[in-house]
């Protein structure tokens, strides 16, 4: 399991969320969204810091998820913020 980028503080705080009824969800999300980012960032090595803009795709990703739980796909800003450390195969 990936460790996630995310606190679950700095989360509750972007999705201005007061009570710990979902905690647990938002933890739930906050590893799917840690998972997705790392994904599309695949150009990231283990050790790298976790640049500002994965971290960020995570949180949009969580947002969406959070506020549509229907949804599969992250938003398209999170995958763009991502991509820039995509490695692509030539």
């Amino acid at each position: 399991m990936i460790e996630p980028i995310l606190t679950l503080d700095e989360t509750k705080l972007f999705l201005r969320i007061l009570h710990d009824d979902e905690d647990t969800v938002i933890a739930g999300l906050i590893q799917t969204a840690t998972e997705t980012a790392m994904a599309h960032a695949d150009g990231l090595l283990p050790e790298d810091e976790i640049p500002e803009s994965v971290r960020t795709s995570a949180l949009l990703h969580v947002c969406r998820l959070y506020d549509d739980r229907h949804t599969e796909a992250p938003p398209q800003a999170a995958a763009t913020l991502a991509n820039r450390y995509r490695k692509w195969d030539v």
